[in-house]
């Protein structure tokens, strides 16, 4: 089970396609994508939840990483890998839990 990152994006946004693929291809992972054209309830309350008022809005897991220039600044200074680290080990705990509540 790989970490996934979700973002919260706009159709033609220069920022969400760099970001996207800093994710997709240069991590090699996935991105759940969510267009907030036409969302203003959503939009609102990312708006709320995160204080970021443009796009992208990523998380990895449920944790902000913020931007696109706070992703690449994430990436540049080598902080990426113990965040997937991180995210991994809390989806490892969930499926062990997961797999106990099963027996």
């Amino acid at each position: 089970m790989k970490p996934t990152f979700k973002m919260y994006v706009k159709p033609n946004c220069p920022y969400c396609t760099k970001a996207r693929d800093l994710i997709v291809d240069y991590l090699g992972l996935r991105a759940e994508i969510h267009d907030v054209t036409d969302r203003n309830t959503l939009r609102n309350e990312l708006i709320e939840e995160t204080g970021i008022t443009t796009v992208p809005i990523i998380f990895l897991g449920s944790e902000l990483i913020g931007g696109c220039s706070d992703l690449q600044e994430i990436i540049r200074e080598g902080k990426m890998e113990m965040l997937l680290l991180k995210e991994e080990n809390h989806l490892l705990k969930e499926e062990i839990l997961r797999l106990r509540r099963s027996f």
